[in-house]
């Protein structure tokens, strides 16, 4: 980290040839109505004119801008480089074809001071809610008392976009793993293993807008077309799961079917045996699932198998 002098956020935008709609969120943090904040922006090998952008916008920009240019290697690998150059207190993600809304900042450092001195310790930030570029809620409220991410996600199955801020130092101690031979690692690796420990102060405030047109299409840091894609990164997404998580079961068993199922599927595309898959697996329930399970892998496998042929196949034809 640079021992430069320490901000209250350090806003990481990771990026990946999307200089058409970088302008949302530089366009939006102009207009905070908090201002000691740095955004720094890590360019995961862009092939546009993102670096001409930065650096016109450093030129005119109220807040300091950093930008790092690093070879393409995924979402994963640029959010751990962010974490480790960040010099503000808190740390957000806001991507590249998004925005937040001008008291974001302004009241994210409101109920974090909110928060008695004496609970702090067992907070690692405040999260907020999402909403399109129309001002519509995405998704669910958050349910009272500040439940545990766990407990969102499994016993009150809370969906949609949330988006806040969590402080630098803990972010540090939980990266994401740099998988060989993928460029993305589903994001609730790192935050579900941040969760075991932390909570998050959670309000019903709009921070973040999430466009929901033209602007999710195209070529984004963590896209993914198939099952095959990435495969290595989704493995070891569902393997973290059953071996973590699975002791919800019970409240929420979907996301836990959905991993047995999905996990000797990857495992073939990541060119490992079902056999090493059971032996990464740490219970037996576990192994148990996804043995259960191998009926409705084995449909996704053919599924997969046909959409390539049939789709995929012609595409990649037209693109020479």
């Amino acid at each position: 980290m640079s021992t430069a002098t320490r901000m209250m956020f350090t806003v990481f935008t990771p990026t990946h040839n999307r200089a058409h709609t970088l302008h949302r969120p530089f366009e939006s943090l102009q207009v905070q109505t908090f201002r000691d904040f740095e955004w720094l922006v890590i360019d995961d090998g862009s092939s546009d004119h993102t670096h001409q952008l930065l650096d016109e916008w450093k030129k005119r920009a109220s807040f300091p801008i950093r930008y790092i240019r690093q070879d393409h290697s995924g979402k994963h690998v640029a959010h751990n480089r962010a974490v480790r150059e960040a010099r503000g207190k808190f740390f957000l993600i806001l991507d590249s074809d998004d925005a937040c809304t001008p008291w974001a900042l302004e009241r994210m450092a409101f109920h974090w001071n909110e928060i008695p001195s004496s609970e702090r310790a067992i907070y690692s930030g405040v999260s907020g809610l999402c909403s399109d570029q129309h001002g519509k809620v995405i998704g669910d409220p958050f349910p009272p008392d500040d439940p545990t991410p766990h407990e969102r996600r499994y016993i009150y199955r809370v969906r949609g976009e949330k988006w806040g801020s969590e402080m630098t130092e803990i972010v540090r101690r939980f990266p994401f793993p740099e998988i060989r031979g993928t460029q993305f690692v589903p994001e609730a690796v790192a935050w579900l293993a941040m969760a075991k420990t932390y909570k998050t102060r959670c309000v019903n405030e709009i921070f973040r807008i999430y466009y929901i047109e033209d602007g999710k299409t195209g070529t984004t840091l963590s896209r993914k077309r198939s099952l095959r894609d990435n495969a290595r990164g989704h493995l070891h997404y569902f393997i973290w799961l059953l071996n973590n998580d699975l002791g919800y079961f019970r409240h929420s068993p979907l996301p836990f079917l959905k991993a047995a199922s999905m996990a000797p599927v990857v495992g073939l595309f990541a060119n490992q045996r079902l056999s090493s898959t059971l032996r990464s697996l740490q219970s037996v329930w576990a192994k148990a699932l996804v043995l259960s399970a191998l009926p409705i892998s084995l449909l996704l496998y053919i599924f997969d198998r046909l959409y390539t042929h049939l789709f995929e196949a012609p595409q990649a034809d037209n693109r020479l």
